[in-house]
């Protein structure tokens, strides 16, 4: 849907696409659903506390309270597991011969989506940092271009961000390559 929505150049071929690792995705999925069963949790706590400390407490007063509020709660976090995945899903690197487009969601009503052309780009900062992501290969990749503007471009999470970052430096001496050839076979 958004993919088909960028506008490449006549010459212009995608080399790669990058969305978030699995495991990102994954991890902040399963803390959603512990989330989703906090309630339930609460109430079972409370309605073994009275063999412990006695507390006069009527849950059938307050059984439509308690239905109310989990449901409630319960909504927020399928609320939060949608833009969980909207986040996932819409969180995009597309890499080219040209250009590297960047596609941030920010909210499920507010994305960002900027690009720079690959002759711009001054430096690629790969970090992995801690065991899972050491072992699971994903990792944070920042690009910075010679802009004054918004110029750096950071995504955390992106699987093999050093097959990335030698995929984005090919492509990047390549273009430099033909645009110095395009240079030198103009006429003066």
């Amino acid at each position: 849907m958004l993919f088909e929505k960028i506008e490449f150049e006549e010459d212009e071929n995608v080399i790669l696409t990058v969305r978030k690792h699995w495991f990102v995705i994954t991890a902040e999925l399963i803390t959603a659903l512990m989330f989703a069963f906090l309630p339930f949790l609460i109430l079972i706590f409370l309605s073994a506390l009275p063999e412990f400390v006695p507390l006069n407490i009527d849950f059938g007063t307050y059984s439509s309270l308690i239905v109310y509020a989990s449901a409630a709660w319960i909504l927020l976090t399928l609320l939060s597991t949608f833009m969980i995945w909207t986040h996932f899903y819409l969180d995009l690197w597309v890499i080219t011969d040209h250009r590297i487009i960047v596609i941030d969601q920010i909210h499920f009503f507010n994305r960002k989506v900027s690009s720079f052309r690959l002759e711009r780009l001054q430096d690629i900062k790969v970090s992995i940092n801690g065991i899972i992501p050491t072992f699971l290969n994903y990792g944070t990749l920042r690009a910075q271009t010679a802009s004054a503007a918004e110029s750096n471009f950071m995504t955390v999470g992106l699987p093999d961000p050093r097959g990335i970052q030698s995929v984005i430096q090919k492509a990047t001496d390549e273009r430099l390559r033909s645009l110095q050839g395009t240079l030198q076979t103009e006429p003066d």
